[in-house]
């Protein structure tokens, strides 16, 4: 079953070896086949799969993956920055889809998908930051992928790149 977030490791895992060999591998024709197939014209978002959700995890790692091997067109962009900025919530926070609960692993997918689009504008920049500090706790010092709940380790990379990519739109 083809899926953006495979396909999104492989790609990581290519640009690590970061030989000219690795990097002609890729059937980029291929690679942009399967990305339009994942597109939602309607929402402008992707999904991960076929048949699967439109959300901003499989609309981050299909950017990310088509702007490493300069596949990201036009037609792939289209209404891609707008259904990010749709998924921003009244905390701050993105979910993983417009109009659910913030999360730590879609905020930094959400932003990271307007930062590869350079299309940073019109989201809560200052919300988002709030929204990410709120998610350190006192007591273990680590950080909650949302309100009210435990910390998990992994969050520390989620919150933290959301942290650094915030940091980098504010200087931009």
């Amino acid at each position: 079953l083809p899926h953006c977030a495979p396909t999104y490791a492989a790609a990581l895992a290519l640009c690590c070896v970061g030989t000219r060999k690795a990097l002609d591998a890729v059937d980029r024709r291929g690679l942009y086949r399967f990305l339009s197939n994942m597109k939602d014209a309607a929402s402008g978002g992707f999904r991960m799969h076929d048949d699967g959700e439109v959300d901003v995890r499989g609309t981050y790692t299909a950017l990310a993956v088509a702007s490493l091997f300069n596949v990201l067109t036009p037609e792939l962009a289209r209404g891609a920055a707008a259904y990010a900025r749709r998924c921003q919530t009244y905390e701050g926070g993105f979910g993983g889809e417009p109009g659910v609960e913030a999360h730590g692993g879609y905020a930094f997918c959400a932003l990271a998908a307007l930062v590869i689009l350079n299309e940073t504008g019109g989201i809560d920049l200052d919300g988002l930051e709030r929204w990410v500090a709120k998610r350190q706790t006192a007591v273990e010092g680590g950080f909650q992928g949302r309100a009210n709940k435990l910390v998990d380790g992994c969050y520390s990379f989620w919150q933290g790149g959301t942290a650094a990519l915030v940091a980098h739109v504010s200087r931009c």
